[in-house]
């Protein structure tokens, strides 16, 4: 029957539904863990409510993770709205929240992708690895929020100075990784001692105004040319090996493991490892 009255939406009912729901599926996939390998949507018709409206609901019940999507007429705005959230959903699969940078997934698949590539064109590909020097004297001393600020600060500063093609991510801590695809030590070393010299020089001032300090970092560098077998995991091991003889040599440097397909050079040509290193570690 027709009426003019409008009718309250029973949010309470509807929110506690969704929440039970959202923590039973929770705890179900806990359970599954690696196991589960298919995934399901889930969806629940309601009458009588708007986008809007269920937007005020999620926000104020914590369901964000349900979306929304109109089922009369005027469905194109909140289907673009629909592919926006799946794509900042996708964006923060793959991105640190602090930094920005890339997270340790992402970091992972380009770096078997480039690997890949390096080995199919014979092209240089350069890993570095940055350890922020005594970070936790930072915390300890100015707290965790400057502590945050020299992250970013510093992650701001390795995404601005590398290519745009090269992949800077937040390896974890206070370590972060760039991944250099065409570039071989020479170019490598350029890049880096350039970001290191320019990052030393940042002023951080202390939280309480009084003083500035600065923050140095060590790297790790390893090179590949695709002209042996190699995993991600062991090129990572290469550069994570230099980065703790950076540590060990004093820190605020940068240190070049040992290169694989250096050693695969005849040992006839008489030329000692360190000139190989140059020879063979590209521009």
């Amino acid at each position: 029957m027709p009426t003019d009255k409008k009718i309250k939406f029973p949010a309470n009912e509807l929110a506690s539904e969704l929440s039970a729901l959202q923590e039973e599926l929770c705890a179900y996939t806990r359970e599954a863990g690696e196991k589960m390998d298919r995934s399901v949507w889930v969806f629940r018709l309601i009458h009588g409510i708007s986008c809007e409206e269920w937007e005020s609901i999620a926000a104020r019940r914590d369901l964000g993770q349900w979306l929304s999507l109109p089922i009369d007429g005027g469905a194109y705005p909140q289907l673009k709205r629909f592919q926006e959230t799946l794509e900042r959903l996708a964006y923060q699969t793959d991105h640190d929240p602090l930094t920005g940078l890339a997270n340790r997934r992402a970091f992972d698949r380009i770096l078997d992708i480039e690997i890949e590539r390096s080995k199919r064109a014979r092209s240089p590909l350069s890993l570095a690895i940055f350890d922020l020097d005594d970070f936790k004297r930072v915390n300890d001393t100015y707290g965790h929020q400057k502590g945050d600020e020299v992250l970013s600060t510093f992650a701001g500063h390795l995404k601005a100075t590398t290519r745009r093609y090269d992949l800077a991510a937040r390896f974890g801590g206070e370590e972060f990784a760039l991944i250099m695809a065409g570039s071989g030590l020479v170019k490598a070393q350029r890049l880096l001692n350039r970001l290191l010299q320019e990052f030393r020089q940042i002023e951080f001032t202390a939280p309480d105004g009084n003083g500035t300090f600065h923050v140095t970092c060590s790297v790790g560098l390893t090179c590949y040319k695709g002209s042996v077998k190699i995993s991600d995991k062991e090129l990572i091991e290469l550069a994570d090996s230099a980065l703790y003889e950076a540590k060990a040599a004093g820190k605020n440097q940068i240190k070049v493991s040992s290169l694989p397909f250096a050693d695969n050079v005849p040992n006839e040509t008489l030329v000692h490892a360190n000139e190989k290193q140059f020879l063979f570690g590209g521009k």
